[in-house]
């Protein structure tokens, strides 16, 4: 009897394969090699917002070519994020490129030009070349810059929301400017916030 059932069972089996198809042992899964990893972009670790702000020695003087660092909280020292999403967004729609990277300048000249008792200044951002007077005084800095005196230099950053915003904000910091501070190779502005200064870092060797 147990003969018969084991002979049943057999025959079950083997009608439930096509004659036409051959079993194979499934075989354990091979994992895939590792992949390496891609190679680093030159430059791809630096942070483009990064500004060394040590002193450094030497003979400075007010009027020269001073690059924009940020807006600087007086208390912790950082500088603002706007200015430096503003950077990110003009750096990705440029090129991406490490070797040049754009600098917003302020020039303080010592040519009057048609500013009468006051100096003539320019300074260009992402956005605008900005042409205008200062003057400096016992009660501090002033500048004066005219609507027509306000260029613009379109470029594939300017209609991004960071652009947009640092523009607003950086000619009303000029505009607001009230007194001014040096340190070595560091010129500071100050307007009507208190706990903010604008910050900016000699171009001149």
């Amino acid at each position: 009897m147990e003969n018969r059932l084991c002979f049943l069972l057999f025959i079950a089996v083997t009608a439930c394969v096509s004659p036409g198809d051959p079993i194979y042992p499934e075989e354990p899964a091979i994992p895939a090699p590792p992949t390496s990893p891609s190679p680093p972009v030159q430059g791809s670790g630096r942070n483009i917002c990064d500004f060394d702000l040590s002193e450094k020695e030497g003979e400075y003087e007010l009027a020269g070519k001073w690059e924009f660092a940020g807006f600087q909280d007086i208390h912790s020292g950082r500088l603002d994020n706007l200015t430096c999403l503003a950077r990110i967004a003009d750096f990705a729609l440029t090129g991406e490129d490490y070797d040049n990277l754009y600098q917003v300048i302020l020039n303080l000249s010592q040519d009057r030009k048609q500013c009468n008792e006051s100096v003539y200044f320019d300074a260009i951002s992402f956005s605008y070349h900005l042409q205008g007077c200062y003057q400096v005084g016992e009660e501090g800095i002033t500048f004066v810059i005219p609507e027509s005196g306000i260029r613009s230099i379109p470029s594939l950053a300017s209609t991004t929301y960071p652009v947009l915003s640092f523009e607003i904000r950086f000619l009303e910091g000029l505009r607001s400017a009230k007194n001014f501070q040096m340190e070595k190779n560091k010129l500071f502005l100050y307007g009507e916030k208190e706990e903010e200064r604008m910050v900016f870092v000699s171009l001149d060797e």
